[in-house]
């Protein structure tokens, strides 16, 4: 075997590696952060890049058509002309952040993925300025939202730099050279690992919560705390009314489900925002003579749980004492 091909095989190994485990980090990211807007520019940038000539006479007809899709030509123009670099650039890309930042070649390639326009900046900040409106209001302000939108986009970059660029460039790569096999063989692999990470996804007990939502929840609960506990009393109040006739939806590990949780759910929206309040949990000590409904936001970090407990006489406690031994690792074991 020569060197040429021994590095070709080097190469595609590599790749086939990434292909296996970046896109299920990539769902598990998505669960967690708003990654569409990148995943669609990507996609669509892919897209153009295979029917780049179809695209070409389109916005050659219509300048409507031009506009909308110039950053895709853009993108497509510069791959015809621009062979991708090695793959190993693209995995340590976001440690070579001096060099693509100060070479403007480079740059440019970095400004393609993140599709920095005029338009897609207006876009994002018409994509702030509703999701403050809608999530934030009347505790929160935009001071809240700052730190929260700061970290997400953040993020996004991250996962841009890091999953896909080499992604794409793979793609790129391989379609270029005329090698429809591997190009097939990376493809049937990367939809291998999203399909696996959606299937754990979907056997979780619990939904994953995002980043923003978790903020959100400690945020306006600190913001309002007299207003947080009456809507957790009444969520638990609700509980109690629906649990006796649903006593199915306490699972064997003390963790409520089903109509009640609905409940729960459903009375916190007077003061929450509807994922945060599907946010919370529900837990049930199954010993009758103290028997206990809790109502249980997951601690992060160095972050405290957000709970509260009522009992079936509708006394409401927020006494660690009055909980079972080893209460707070059940809960949380509920969670993951």
């Amino acid at each position: 075997m020569t060197h040429a091909r021994s590095a070709g095989v080097v190469d595609f190994l590599l790749r086939l590696a990434f292909f296996a485990a970046a896109p299920f980090f990539l769902v598990f990211a998505a669960a967690l952060f708003p990654l569409t807007g990148a995943l669609v520019q990507v996609g669509l940038g892919l897209a153009a890049f295979f029917a780049g000539e179809a695209l070409r006479r389109w916005s050659a007809r219509s300048r409507l058509v031009s506009l909308v899709l110039s950053p895709q030509l853009k993108f497509e123009a510069y791959y015809r002309a621009h062979t991708p670099h090695p793959f190993l650039y693209y995995v340590f890309y976001p440690l070579l952040a001096p060099y693509w930042l100060s070479v403007r070649e480079a740059r440019r390639e970095f400004l393609l993925f993140k599709g920095y326009t005029l338009a897609s900046f207006a876009l994002l900040l018409g994509s702030l300025a509703v999701q403050y409106l809608r999530s934030f209001p009347p505790e929160l302000s935009v001071r809240d939202f700052l730190p929260i939108a700061a970290g997400t986009l953040a993020v996004e970059t991250a996962v841009v730099l890091m999953f896909l660029m080499p992604i794409v460039t793979s793609v790129v790569h391989f379609h270029t050279m005329g090698a429809p096999r591997r190009l097939a063989t990376l493809l049937l692999v990367g939809l291998a690992s999203v399909t696996f990470a959606v299937v754990r996804l979907e056997r979780r007990r619990d939904p994953v919560v995002s980043f923003a939502t978790r903020m959100r929840v400690r945020l306006r609960t600190s913001a309002r705390p007299k207003g947080a506990q009456s809507a957790q009393s009444a969520a638990l109040r609700a509980a109690w009314k629906t649990l006796p006739r649903d006593k199915a939806d306490v699972d064997y590990d003390g963790k409520v489900e089903g109509a009640v949780l609905d409940a729960a759910h459903q009375a916190l929206g007077t003061f929450y925002k509807p994922d945060e309040a599907s946010a919370f949990d529900l837990w049930s000590t199954r010993n009758s003579k103290s028997a206990l409904v809790i109502l249980y936001f997951e601690a992060r970090g160095k972050n405290d749980p957000i709970w509260l407990a009522m009992s079936s006489a509708g006394t409401v406690t927020h006494d660690v004492k009055q909980l079972p031994k080893g209460a707070f690792n059940a809960m949380y074991r509920l969670t993951q």
